[in-house]
Order: structure tokens, then C-alpha cells, then sequence
């Protein structure tokens, strides 16, 4: 009598391309929510075709703490020196990129939850099934959907500055999980948001009014 073997895991299928046009329909469709709502929204976006990817897939997700410290070491050499060159340009920045009540909700939102979200999908799917140069494209792109509406005003420019400097730091987040790993690259991206993005409010915080 012949043995059943284990019935397989049946894959959904998706394209990353696709998955991003959902997700610049999403910017467009909650253009009026508030900001961060809006960012959580898209976030999740993100995040669930990120899931649909890895159904049916044995995802490896293995790293050393050596990945991690050069995930770190990465972010801190790119991030430190624009905090050094323009703390008050950055606070500003990212006083109206994310407006956050509070330091809390911004560590968890733009330095754990988005750089995670954000490596689950660009790096783990897209640069998986389409290369590194396709996700540094839709990441930089990305930077539209997420921040157009912000930027909608005399701050256009901004915007440029924004989606040329995404893609710089894409292929470098890029880079990194393709030597080392998702987790160096995750790494690297959360040292350079809390660097860029949290760190000016602190400094602010210490100075006082």
C-alpha cells in the first residue's frame, strides 16, 4: 500500500509590480486621512503582500550577530554625518514627514515598525524576485507615495530631496541583503531613521525651549 506523502502547501501567487501599484492606489485613496494614520495604512499594504509572498515558501531567516553589527556600524557611518551637518533641517523634516505626539509612538512607528515592513517586502520580495535595481527604483518611488501629500505645498523640493536620498539609501539596504542578510539590511535602515528622524528630537528634548 503506497504512502501518502504530506500534501504541499499551495503558493499564492503575486508580482511585486502589481503589489506596488495597490499600494500607490492606497496613497491615493487615503490622501485625506491624517498623516500617520495614512502611513500605517500604507504600511500595512505593504505588509500583507509581503505575507502573500512567503505563503506556501520556507522563508530562512537566519543571522549572526556579526550581520547585525554591520547592519549597525552601515546606518551609523551614513546617518551620523547629516545629523552632524543638519540637525535643525532634520527635526523639521521629520516634524512634518511624521508628525508623532510624542518620541514613544515615533521610535515605534518610523524606527521599528517601517524599516522592518519596509525590508519584509522591498528587500524580501522584490529585490528576491526582480533584482536590486527593481527595488531601489520602488523604493525611491515609494518616497512619492508616502510623502507627496506632505510635501504637496512650497516644499517640493524636499520631495526630491527625499526620493533621490531613498535611493541611494536603497541600494545600500540592498546591498546589505545581499551580502548579509535581511536582518543586516532591517538593521541598518532602523540605525539610519532613528539617526535621521528621532535623534533631532531628542537633542531638542535635552536643549530645552
Amino acid at each position: 500500500m503506497a504512502r501518502k506523502g504530506r500534501p504541499r502547501r499551495r503558493t499564492l501567487k503575486t508580482d511585486p509590480y502589481l503589489g506596488f501599484a495597490v499600494f500607490a492606489a492606497a496613497g491615493v485613496a487615503t490622501w485625506s486621512l491624517d498623516q500617520l494614520l495614512r502611513l500605517t495604512l500604507l504600511w500595512v499594504v505593504l505588509f500583507v503582500f509581503a505575507l502573500v509572498y512567503a505563503s506556501g515558501r520556507r522563508m530562512q531567516f537566519s543571522y549572526g550577530y556579526s550581520d547585525l553589527a554591520r547592519g549597525a556600524v552601515a546606518g551609523l557611518l551614513m546617518a551620523g554625518p547629516m545629523l552632524l551637518a543638519g540637525t535643525s533641517f532634520l527635526l523639521g523634516t521629520s516634524q512634518r514627514l511624521f508628525p508623532a505626539q510624542n518620541t514613544l509612538a515615533l521610535l515605534w512607528g518610523v524606527v521599528l515598525l517601517m524599516p522592518a515592513v519596509e525590508a519584509l517586502y522591498f528587500r524580501g520580495f522584490v529585490q528576491e524576485e526582480r533584482g536590486l535595481w527593481a527595488s531601489v527604483l520602488l523604493y525611491a518611488g515609494a518616497g512619492v507615495v508616502y510623502f507627496l501629500r506632505a510635501t504637496w505645498d512650497e516644499h517640493l523640493p524636499v520631495l526630491a530631496v527625499l526620493v533621490g536620498g531613498m535611493g541611494l539609501l536603497g541600494f545600500v539596504y540592498g546591498y546589505l541583503r545581499a551580502m548579509y542578510g535581511l536582518a543586516a539590511s532591517a538593521t541598518c535602515q532602523a540605525v539610519v531613521h532613528c539617526v535621521l528622524f528621532l535623534v533631532p528630537h531628542l537633542i531638542q528634548g535635552l536643549a530645552g525651549p
